[in-house]
This record gives structure tokens, C-alpha cells and sequence, in this order.
């Protein structure tokens, strides 16, 4: 009888740790929709996965994946369920298996830092960087990430900076009109915390297969056009194919004052930025922005910081000063949405998906939530929330 209730009980215990098992598996796999990158307030980061990002709520420590320091930072590239990131002087793929992060593959990359991506097809993936010394030589790489072996490797000689503008950030990259089409600007450094940015936007018109320079084109309507991707989405093109990007002089960017965040448009049959369109955001907000995601029927969101809120660039991040806007590209019009001020001053806070905007903000009651923005009635609630072990929610991305 006893040896009959010890087997019943290790049964038990069997279905238990297997029940457990799956429900972890499922909890963390590259087969569930969403990923989310997390700063706890112990300082570490976390990822969880989720299928359903509408409801509920999850435990980061309980549910999340740690991730090492020596893996990745929040500017990881997310693409068809693996992770990619330039770290200790290579660019390292990653999944999740048993649930944890595992490296499976790597690249030589030395001294170099990611500033802009682009996805070329499924498995092609476009990188400009940076060197990590002069923070002024251009290269770019294309990466067949299905066997994960650079295709191609140039240098692009842009033209020389001018006087004391030593450094170049570039701010966006797009195939456009049979053409690659490169925005950058320059900077001046004054210490090793303070810099700000030339008065003008550069866009280089490239042939894609050869990387020549076709044309350079100059517009001093605002500055710092876009900025780094895989931090923050500051671009898009349209359904007609028309490009829609960002430029960022704020003071988390650019950090030149003088002149206003701005959208700017190149049409879908020219490489030219259009003369004749200029979105002023910050004369509409009285601010500056940083952020923008595209809803579709000419309308996207935008996170415009408040000047009034924060003292300077040093609680810049840590105040609850975020607001977010829909904007009508066309009528120029924006629109601002009834949401707690989110902190975090550089975040992949909005995912756009079956008409809704899920919008993660991290508010003043410590409250770290998914906020769901219906694009046709316009109506908000609340979707997936965080527990208080969380301290930013860096970053929501589509995973599979």
C-alpha cells in the first residue's frame, strides 16, 4: 500500500515539473508574437515573451529571461524570432532555447558601432556604422543572416566634415526610388558629456550596388535628421511609397535648440527631400520630439518631451515628462492622447499591429503598462501590465 502511495506521489510530482516546464517554455519561446525589454530596478535587464500583449499581467522576474550584460543592450535588432547585436567586437545572433539566451552564431566586427539599419528582403540585413574612435568613417555591411556571412563591406567616403564639426551621427537609411538615400548631420564635441549639432541635414544619394555617391543634398530647416534604429523608430514609408522621417535637434539628440523637431517628406518618384512640406512639431507642441511610428491612412504617433517638466539633460530620463500625439502628416494637425507622462528618454515604446497602437508607458504611480490606442475610433485602454520590479520598459517589438 505504502510503495503503491509513493508511486502515485512521484507520478504526481512528474506531471507537476513537467506542467511547470511547459508553462515556462511557453511563457519564453521564439514562437510567441511579442518581445519586451525590460530595465529592472535592481539595474539588470530582463526579455519576456508573450503571446497576448491586449491583457493580463506577468511577473518579470518570475516570467522573464535574464539577460547578461556581455549579451546585448537595449539597441538589439529583432527579426523572425532571433536577436542580433555588435558586442565586444562582433555581431552575435541569438535565441532562446530552454529558456535562456544562447548565441548560435558570430561575425568579426571590430571597432564599430551600429547607427542605422535597414531590412533588404527576409534574411538581408543593411548595417551603417561607425568607427569607435573617430565617430566619423562610415561603413557599411550586408549580411545574409540565414547563413550569417557578410555578402558586402564598403566604405563610404562622405564628404570631409567642416571646421570643428569632426563627428557625423547618421540618422536614417532608406531604399527609395531605385537609389539608398542616407540622412546624417555633424557634431561638434565639446567635452566627454556635451556636444551639439551643425545647423543642417545631409542626405546622400547612393547607388545601392556600388555605394557611389550620386548627389549630396543640404537643408538647413532643421537638423540631426533621425537617429539610431535600433534604439528608437524615427522613420517610415507610407502605403504610396512616400519617405517620412524625423529630425531630432533636441536636447537628447542634436542638442541644438535653435532649431524645431520637424517632419520632413521625400516623395515616392524623386530622391529629393520635398521643399514644400514642413511638419514644425515643435511649433505645435512648444517642444521637441523624439519618436515616431506610422498608424497607416496618413497618420502616425509621435513622443514629444515638456521642456517644463525636466531641469536638463541630467533627469532628462528619469522624469515623467513623455507626452504622445497622433499627427496628421497631412493636414498637419496633431492630436495629443489621454496618457499618463511616461519617463525614459530613448524608447521603442509603440507597435503598431491590426489597428491598434500598443503604447508601453512606465507613469508616476510606478505603474507599467501596455496601453492599446484603437486607430479607428480612437477610443484607449489599458492592455498588459508589468509588475514593480520593473523600473523601464525599454522597448516592445514584434517577434514572430
Amino acid at each position: 500500500m505504502q510503495l503503491k502511495l509513493i508511486s502515485k506521489f512521484s507520478l504526481l510530482l512528474l506531471i507537476v515539473f513537467f506542467i511547470g516546464c511547459s508553462n515556462r517554455d511557453q511563457v519564453n519561446s521564439t514562437t510567441n508574437k511579442y518581445s519586451l525589454y525590460i530595465m529592472n530596478k535592481d539595474l539588470g535587464n530582463t526579455i519576456l515573451t508573450t503571446n497576448s500583449i491586449d491583457s493580463g499581467t506577468m511577473d518579470i522576474l518570475k516570467n522573464g529571461i535574464d539577460v547578461p550584460t556581455q549579451y546585448f543592450d537595449r539597441s538589439i535588432i529583432i527579426h523572425e524570432g532571433f536577436f542580433y547585436h555588435i558586442k565586444s567586437e562582433k555581431f552575435r545572433k541569438f535565441e532562446i532555447k530552454e529558456n535562456a539566451l544562447t548565441e548560435i552564431a558570430a561575425i568579426p566586427m571590430s571597432d564599430q558601432h551600429i547607427e542605422n539599419i535597414n531590412w533588404q528582403g527576409k534574411d538581408t540585413l543593411l548595417i551603417f556604422t561607425l568607427d569607435n574612435k573617430t565617430y566619423s568613417k562610415l561603413h557599411y555591411y550586408k549580411i545574409d543572416v540565414k547563413r550569417f556571412e557578410i555578402l558586402q563591406k564598403e566604405e563610404i567616403p562622405l564628404p570631409s566634415p567642416p571646421p570643428n564639426f569632426t563627428t557625423i551621427s547618421i540618422g536614417f537609411s532608406t531604399l527609395h526610388h531605385n537609389n539608398l538615400i542616407i540622412g546624417y548631420t555633424y557634431n561638434k564635441v565639446f567635452n566627454e558629456t556635451d556636444f551639439t549639432t551643425i545647423d543642417t541635414m545631409y542626405m546622400a544619394t547612393l547607388n545601392p550596388e556600388n555605394l557611389q555617391i550620386r548627389a549630396i543634398q543640404k537643408d538647413n530647416r532643421s537638423t540631426y535628421p533621425g537617429g539610431i534604429n535600433t534604439v528608437q523608430s524615427y522613420s517610415f514609408a507610407d502605403e504610396n511609397g512616400n519617405f517620412y522621417f524625423m529630425s531630432c535637434p533636441g536636447i537628447a539628440l542634436g542638442n541644438n535648440l535653435s532649431k524645431p523637431t520637424a517632419i520632413f517628406r521625400i516623395p515616392k518618384d524623386t530622391t529629393k527631400v520635398d521643399s514644400t512640406y514642413f511638419f514644425n512639431l515643435t511649433a505645435a507642441t512648444q517642444n521637441h520630439a523624439y519618436g515616431m511610428w506610422y498608424l497607416g491612412n496618413n497618420e502616425a504617433i509621435i513622443r514629444s518631451e515638456r521642456k517644463d517638466l525636466y531641469n536638463d539633460f541630467s533627469d532628462h530620463h528619469s522624469t515623467y515628462q513623455f507626452e504622445y500625439y497622433v499627427v496628421d502628416l497631412l493636414k498637419q494637425t496633431t492630436t495629443k492622447l489621454k496618457l499618463p507622462y511616461d519617463k525614459g528618454t530613448r524608447k521603442e515604446s509603440v507597435l503598431v499591429e491590426n489597428g491598434k497602437a500598443y503604447i508601453t508607458i512606465d507613469d508616476k504611480d510606478d505603474n507599467h503598462q501596455v496601453w492599446i490606442y484603437n486607430i479607428l475610433t480612437k477610443e484607449i485602454s489599458t492592455g498588459l501590465k508589468l509588475d514593480k520590479e520593473t523600473d523601464f520598459i525599454v522597448r516592445i517589438d514584434k517577434l514572430n
